[in-house]
């Protein structure tokens, strides 16, 4: 399918989610392909694994999440991007780092600038997108549930009671400029998939980019996952999702919400099951109160050993929404 015109496209989210859909945008991101400019605005709140080390140890912000999205825009076969990929093995000081977070760790104490060092990341990728941390501060997500507060991205993931809302804390962190001025200008922009609460959610509580996605006129499009999170969406619908997202941001209008049709094997779903997680059936009908959002039920999931939104075809169904 061929954009008349090149677009400006800005995508929100973290973690899998994410990177999953900049894999889509990857082949066309060259030419002859190349009719539009991306821009990858990621969640910093992650404080696990070899992430929340480096951040421990380091004072910096976790890479984890900025490394999969640089990852997952660059040439697969590509030696540099292996590199950026391998994890070293073992319980040493190495085991269970990615080379790639500790490169940008690296460049971000050469330049003492994580903005620079996420753009050198980009040259050695030789990437034609741009990726954005939502903002340059420290920042911890804290969850509410019914009877305690639950902090940090780990613990909240981890947890066994409803989630009620999340919040940052500091609460009045500074949004990224570069990442307002993305948003603003943006023909087009995206919102998950991801795991709800703690990927896509965060980009959406720094008040810059929230206030910048309520004033932007580019078309919003949120992307629901495919399947339900244990201890973070257990017992949700689909439009749950989209409610749950639109409280957290009052003021926030979408025009399109986008769910997958595509039928879950039973092979599949006994599979999640033992992590208790269902598939989110697509939504039959528009709830009177999200009446201002057109709902798009498309066959975007696949996958024989996860559930995953098929890149392709959900940046082709992107693109058909914004001609359309």
């Amino acid at each position: 399918m061929v954009i008349p015109t090149p677009i400006k496209i800005v995508t929100l989210g973290g973690g899998t989610g994410l990177s999953t859909l900049l894999g889509g945008f990857r082949s066309r991101l060259r030419p002859p392909g190349n009719q539009f400019s991306l821009t990858a605005i990621v969640t910093v709140t992650d404080d696990g694994n070899s992430s929340g080390r480096l951040r421990e140890e380091f004072g910096v912000l976790p890479p984890g999440d900025i490394r999969n999205c640089l990852t997952a825009l660059a040439i697969q076969d590509q030696t540099m991007t292996r590199l950026f990929r391998h994890r070293f093995p073992g319980r040493g000081a190495l085991g269970g780092h990615s080379l790639g977070n500790l490169i940008l760790v690296a460049l971000t104490q050469m330049s003492d600038n994580f903005l620079e060092a996420i753009e050198n990341a980009t040259l050695l990728l030789n990437i034609d997108a741009r990726v954005l941390p939502s903002t340059l501060d420290n920042v911890d997500l804290v969850a509410r549930t019914g009877s305690r507060t639950v902090r940090g991205q780990v613990a909240i993931k981890s947890h066994n009671e409803t989630i009620n809302n999340v919040a940052l804390d500091p609460p009045d962190v500074r949004a990224l400029p570069e990442a307002v001025n993305a948003i603003l200008k943006a023909d087009l922009i995206t919102i998950g998939p991801g795991s709800l609460f703690t990927s896509v959610i965060p980009n959406l509580l720094v008040p810059g980019i929230r206030d910048a996605l309520i004033e932007t006129r580019a078309i919003k499009i949120y992307i629901c996952n495919a399947m339900t999170e244990f201890d973070e969406t257990d017992g949700f619908s689909a439009v749950d999702h989209l409610r749950r997202l639109l409280d957290h941001a009052p003021g926030l209008k979408l025009e399109y919400a986008i769910f997958n049709s595509s039928p879950i094997s039973d092979e599949m779903r006994q599979r999640y099951a033992i992590e208790n997680a269902v598939a989110l059936e697509p939504p039959t009908e528009v709830p009177e109160d999200l009446e201002g959002t057109r709902f798009l039920c498309l066959p975007l999931a696949s996958g024989r050993l996860f559930v995953r939104h098929d890149s392709s075809r959900l940046v082709e169904a992107i693109f058909k929404v914004y001609s359309s």
